[in-house]
């Protein structure tokens, strides 16, 4: 690459810019400027400044800037109180503000704009004219606001999601008879819920098809051991909380046939099938291949936590030869991603 350096091309000349040169390139600039008198009338405005505030240069220039701009009082006076400033020759930089533009399509929209004033002096010292360059910082705020919104989020799921672990303490506590089976089915539980949040993560914390649902769980069951199992039923996608709620739900007649239902002998089989009607989404849990089956003594996690889902009708049905559950919910608590501010079950 050549060089050029002024010490081996010692008759090249520094092209001064003319004014017109800096005007020209003042007007072209992408930045919105302006410049105020000290009577705080428009003496300049470039294209940018005039297309960003909707302002034709011709019906700003020569009128005062709170003419222009109408704000509120106490904005006003923050105004002045920084052009006095500028004018005594220190730089000042402006609040955020707000103001409602009207956009290539017509409509209007906000937009947030941040100005720094720069005095322009004379060759005597004295500052004659206001340079203000405006800065668009919409995207800034917006993503401020989404920063603060996804804080507020995360912050509301965890202390959900540490309620629902304590109420799940609270409530395993009350069924184990010993210390490892509290411990095992606990920490069961906590990696149910824990693999279904990493699975609605995954999808923008949106809510799963419920097969997949039944196919994660099952999963966990048959990287132990052989079992036979069929799922049928149409492509449902739950909402975020139905699915939190539906998992552990799901977990608990995973872990019961496991240990006490179809799961537990090699004979036992399950059948799972769903169907949405127009107001409902049936679920019809179906072990079968077993003898001797018979109703539990005590109430256990799995029918406390199904008490706990108000909207939720469940039946169960001990009979011979296996379990059978109907698990009956209105369609619009479960179907279709509407909510944005979720709680998980009860922890009461």
């Amino acid at each position: 690459m050549p060089d050029f350096s002024p010490s081996e091309r010692p008759d090249m000349s520094v092209e001064e810019l003319s004014q017109s040169d800096i005007a020209g390139f003042v007007d072209q600039s992408a930045v919105p400027i302006m410049a105020l008198d000290r009577d705080l009338r428009f003496v300049y405005a470039n294209d940018a400044y005039c297309n960003s505030f909707s302002s034709p240069r011709d019906q700003i220039i020569g009128r005062s800037v709170f003419d222009v701009f109408e704000l509120a009082p106490e904005m006003e006076e923050s105004f002045k109180a920084k052009f006095l400033l500028t004018f005594q020759g220190k730089r000042t930089r402006s609040d955020v503000q707000m103001s409602i533009v009207a956009g290539a399509d017509g409509k209007n929209k906000p937009v947030h704009w941040q100005s720094t004033q720069e005095p322009l002096f004379e060759r005597d010292g004295k500052v004659r004219y206001i340079v203000q360059r405006v800065e668009n910082v919409t995207h800034l705020v917006e993503l401020q606001e989404s920063h603060d919104v996804i804080a507020a989020e995360l912050d509301h799921r965890v202390k959900n999601f540490v309620s629902v672990i304590l109420a799940t303490a609270r409530i395993t506590s009350a069924s184990a008879t010993s210390v490892e089976q509290y411990t095992e089915d606990f920490c069961s539980r906590v990696d149910s819920m824990a693999r279904i949040y990493s699975h609605m993560s995954s999808q923008g914390l949106m809510g799963l098809d419920l097969r997949s649902m039944f196919e994660d769980e099952l999963a966990q069951i048959s990287s132990q051991k052989a079992i036979r199992y069929s799922l049928k039923g149409d492509d449902v996608k739950l909402t975020g909380k139905s699915t939190r709620d539906g998992g552990m739900v799901i977990h608990e007649f995973v872990t019961n046939a496991m240990k006490y239902g179809c799961f537990s002998r090699p004979e036992g089989r399950l059948d799972v099938e769903w169907e949405v009607s127009d107001t409902h989404l049936r679920i019809l849990w179906v072990e079968s291949g077993l003898t001797g089956i018979k109703p539990p003594q005590k109430i256990g996690f799995g029918t406390r936590l199904t008490e706990m889902l108000p909207n939720a009708k469940v039946t169960r049905d001990y009979r011979d030869t296996g379990l059978v559950i109907e698990y009956v919910v209105p369609i619009d608590l479960v179907i279709n991603e509407t909510e944005h501010d979720e709680n998980w079950l009860s922890a009461d």
